[in-house]
């Protein structure tokens, strides 16, 4: 489909496709959510470089310029900090702990 600014043929141009292969970690189990919200099952890796793909809007949505981002219950500070330091732009970061599904780690219960 297309992103909020650019058409598939803009994107492509402009940022080209993904490489073969799906990267390790999908966009959910790193925090990310699209402008709207949505994450988990909804969020995958786009066909372009950059880009996250909501099956729910049905956009492309870049990374950093678009989608928001809460850190994971599993990064400790340091562990979050040094994920931040290796993105080439600093993303939109929501406040807050994004808790994963199947987590081990015991959470603070809230209330």
């Amino acid at each position: 489909m297309t992103s909020p600014r650019l058409n598939d043929l803009q994107l492509n141009k402009r940022f080209g496709k993904r490489g073969e292969g799906q990267p390790f970690d999908y966009p959910q189990e790193l925090g990310y959510c699209c402008p709207k919200g949505h994450t988990g099952d909804y969020l995958t890796w786009s066909e372009f470089k950059e880009h996250i793909w909501c099956f729910k809007c049905k956009k492309d949505y870049h990374y950093a310029e678009d989608c928001l981002l809460k850190r994971m219950c599993w990064m400790g500070k340091s562990q979050w900090d040094s994920f931040l330091k290796s993105l080439p732009i600093k993303p939109k970061i929501i406040r807050g702990t994004q808790h994963f599904p199947d987590c081990e780690i015991p959470h603070r219960k809230s209330g």
